[in-house]
């Protein structure tokens, strides 16, 4: 819950689900795996009747996932990799991560031509914890390989990983020593918006933040991120994905799950967010109000 790419569609479950009259609590295991399967077993325990999971891979607790699903609890999740199918709803697919990170791509492309007048230069930072991570760090990639059969001039310079739980104490200064001993970069790519956020605080305290010189590009359009893009910081673009609508999927398709019908897509899909059509407040999450459509599906108000 200390993501805001996590926190916001977890609270938005918790509010649809309470608009249909169900009793929905939030175990925040805080990206700890022992915590994770612990706070699955404990819901299985309680003989609830669904799960709702957020940026937490099937692969990760598959065995506590098969305990639910035999204990016939629904388990669907927001933001995963779903390995074996465990999950009954995925919002979005997994593939509209790797086409968030083409995008990005496209986008550092002709960014870096109107800035630079030279083709982008990547490092690229990645959390191997996430298959969703990995997914928008492989779309980016194929985007440097075509633009590199293109003869266009785009380089991977360096690439470094980190983890979640990182992201605010140790990974930063790495990150500017690896920006340091790359001089030739001109776009920091990072596998999420509270990553960059940290990470382009790291940058600035390092004196490596020069929007002259490059610029971030991240993915979740979250608050701090949508205000940096907007004032003209040093992220310029995110991709954002509706989460407060994603909340509301994972409820509609547990009511579909719950009446014996099959999940549906619900239509999640990513928005590139660059200071000429970001919101004039806030983070981005929507261009129409979903939750109202919801509510009126699902006769409440």
């Amino acid at each position: 819950m200390a993501v805001e790419g996590c926190a916001r569609p977890a609270r938005s479950t918790q509010e649809a689900s309470r608009l249909l009259g169900w009793d929905a609590t939030i175990d925040d295991p805080a990206s700890d795996s022992t915590k994770i399967s612990a706070a699955i077993q404990r819901a299985v325990s309680r003989k609830v009747d669904a799960i709702a999971l957020t940026s937490i891979d099937a692969a990760a607790v598959q065995g506590d996932i098969k305990s639910a699903r035999d204990a016939g609890i629904a388990v669907t999740c927001n933001m995963c990799g779903n390995k074996d199918d465990l999950y009954e709803s995925l919002i979005p697919a997994l593939d509209a991560n790797n086409k968030a990170g083409y995008l990005l791509g496209e986008f550092a492309f002709l960014e870096a031509r109107k800035r630079f007048n030279s083709a982008p230069k990547f490092i690229v930072l990645t959390d191997p914890e996430f298959d969703t991570v990995k997914a928008r760090v492989s779309g980016l990639k194929q985007f440097i390989d075509d633009c590199k059969a293109a003869g266009a001039g785009c380089e991977q310079v360096a690439e470094s990983s980190f983890l979640a739980g990182e992201i605010s104490t140790v990974a930063p200064g790495r990150v500017a020593q690896l920006a340091r001993s790359n001089p030739r970069y001109n776009v920091l790519f990072a596998g999420f918006d509270a990553a960059m956020l940290f990470f382009s605080q790291g940058l600035q305290q390092a004196g490596l933040a020069d929007s002259k010189k490059a610029f971030g590009i991240s993915v979740d359009a979250d608050v701090a991120n949508t205000e940096m893009i907007r004032k003209g910081g040093f992220q310029a673009a995110s991709i954002g994905f509706a989460f407060g609508r994603a909340g509301y999927g994972q409820v509609d398709n547990l009511n579909r799950i719950f009446s014996g019908q099959k999940p549906q897509d619900q239509g999640v899909t990513g928005k590139l967010v660059t200071a000429e059509n970001a919101p004039a407040s806030g983070g981005w999450d929507g261009d129409f109000d979903a939750v109202g459509l919801y509510k009126g599906l699902w006769k409440v108000s």
